[in-house]
């Protein structure tokens, strides 16, 4: 084995990675086939863009409640057994929206309470984050880190074609049915893991409540986490929306079926999958400033590209490049957060920016009623258009941003880094 493969392997070292290994991967199949199945099934019940942006938003807010309170969660409890617990309870509902449909029953306003309680997947953000960091230690966390990404990238490769396929072929309720399975699958995986225990005295001592109020305030007094948590919300709400009206794109504007929708979200984490890579040959990058911030600007010019192809074929092409300039973002923003944030506070602030992406859903919401308003193209236009040009009036801020962040380099792989904890944004 040469020692660049054997670096990429490093966090399978650590007693019981390959656990968590297992369920990275199950997770990321379970939520990419989720998020296809909802937003495919709003569609053909309502027939309108405005209910499927609608649909993620709930959702989103939803998210975004649960994953501040997942953040002092983290940082409180066992976090093993809150993911156990969270995996299950989104089997649960998973399999009620599949009973529904499989009853054809399934509505609208029975579906949408069941999407609110899906929100509860902001729960395990923090804790799978800050659990990886206890199994693998900062030695190998960025091993670890670069193999999430990377496996996050293949699986939705895969799983976003075989959802859409799976939606035409067999229909809503199997459908569901396997999401449910597969949320299963991905709590069985860490039931053999022994987490190393962790000193947890001084937090036990304060209540949940003043926990996460001082987690609020050390984000509202300190000047570099505020900064990238408010470009953090605003790249979320117009940037990442693409993904929640891909359904409408696929159907109503490019003309294609379900399983052209999975090839859609195929190519955004084939351009992921690509992006890691590059990062990975590029070298040292220790402006990480500067590569946040044209990231963050590519991101949105090519949201606005993909408003402007009807053309399926052209559309991959660009889908591709959107998932490229994302997975560039995420990756450079949440290096850039956690090396920024107090060790005593990483866990709160991982919750606080973690609920942002809760915001991509809600942004799902206005993208959807701007295109019922106006048509989807338009919308996504204009919101790809407020990315760049929040990008761009960022950019001093972002690039005076905390000396010690920039002093430590984004290493020529991140497999190299300095040590962080793991963020994989589900849907990325």
């Amino acid at each position: 084995m040469t020692g660049y493969l054997r670096r990429i392997v490093a966090a399978f070292e650590a007693p019981g990675y390959r656990y968590i290994a297992s369920s990275t991967f199950l997770f990321g199949a379970s939520w990419t086939m989720d998020a296809i199945v909802q937003g495919w099934v709003v569609l053909q019940l309502t027939n309108s863009p405005f209910w499927v942006g609608a649909a993620a938003g709930i959702r989103g807010t939803s998210q975004l409640l649960f994953s501040v309170a997942g953040g002092t969660l983290a940082d409180r409890f066992d976090r093993r057994r809150l993911l156990l617990g969270t995996y299950v309870f989104l089997a649960a509902v998973a399999a009620a929206l599949g009973a529904l449909a499989a009853t054809r029953s399934l509505a609208l306003w029975n579906m949408l309470p069941l999407v609110i309680l899906g929100g509860a997947i902001g729960l395990m953000g923090p804790s799978s984050s800050a659990m990886t960091y206890d199994v693998v230690g900062p030695e190998r966390l960025l091993n670890a880190s670069a193999f999430s990404f990377l496996n996050g990238a293949v699986v939705r490769t895969i799983t976003g074609l075989l959802a859409g396929i799976a939606l035409d072929r067999l229909g809503i309720a199997p459908s569901y049915f396997v999401v449910a399975a597969l949320f299963l699958g991905t709590g069985a995986a860490l039931l053999p893991l022994r987490v190393p225990r962790r000193a947890r005295e001084d937090e036990r001592r304060e209540t949940s409540l003043a926990t996460l109020r001082a987690g609020f305030a050390y984000a509202r007094r300190t000047s570099a986490v505020r900064t990238l948590l408010a470009l953090s919300a605003i790249t979320e709400v117009f940037g990442f929306a693409y993904l929640f009206v891909l359904p409408v794109l696929a159907r109503d504007v490019l003309g294609v079926s379900a399983t052209g929708l999975g090839a859609l979200t195929s190519a955004s984490a084939a351009g992921q999958f690509v992006a890691m890579i590059a990062l990975a040959m590029t070298g040292d990058v220790r402006r990480k400033g500067a590569l946040l911030i044209w990231s963050t600007l590519a991101f949105g010019v090519a949201v606005l590209t993909l408003s402007l192809s009807s053309a399926f074929i052209i559309s991959l092409a660009i889908v591709f490049a959107v998932g490229a300039a994302a997975s560039l973002y995420d990756t450079t923003m949440w290096t850039v957060v956690q090396m920024t944030a107090a060790p005593e506070m990483r866990g709160r602030v991982l919750g606080l920016y973690m609920a942002t992406f809760g915001l991509s859903q809600i942004g799902g919401f206005i993208v959807g009623a701007a295109a019922s308003v106006a048509t989807l193209p338009v919308a996504l236009g204009i919101a790809g258009t407020l990315v760049a040009a929040n990008a761009l009036r960022s950019f001093t801020s972002i690039a005076r941003l905390s000396p010690a962040a920039e002093a430590a380099p984004l290493a020529a792989s991140p497999l190299e880094a300095p040590p962080v904890e793991v963020i994989v944004r589900p849907e990325a």
